[in-house]
């Protein structure tokens, strides 16, 4: 066996000390991370309840095509605004 200690475990074991130009930028780090991930989870989930919602939105899209424009008219839309309206940009 050999006596020798590699700089992996140098490091380590007899950790450097830090300052706090280094503790600022391992939080700052920390941060954008978290923000990352946050963002990649939000955009799964938005791309998940796209794709769960997708047979629901076509019948909704489905019955309101098959009214007649009077019947529409009752609900306050035009069969131009049937697509917004199933997909939640008109108010």
């Amino acid at each position: 066996m050999s006596a020798r200690i590699t700089k992996a475990e140098v490091a380590f074991l007899f950790p450097t000390a830090r300052n706090d130009a280094a503790d600022r930028n391992e939080a700052l780090r920390l941060a954008g991370a978290r923000a990352h991930q946050a963002a990649v989870m939000a955009t799964l989930h938005r791309l998940a309840d796209r794709v769960i919602g997708w047979p629901a939105r076509a019948r909704a899209r489905a019955e309101l095509s098959a009214m007649g424009a009077r019947e529409l008219a009752d609900l306050g839309l035009t069969r131009s605004e049937i697509d917004a309206a199933i997909d939640g940009r008109r108010a």
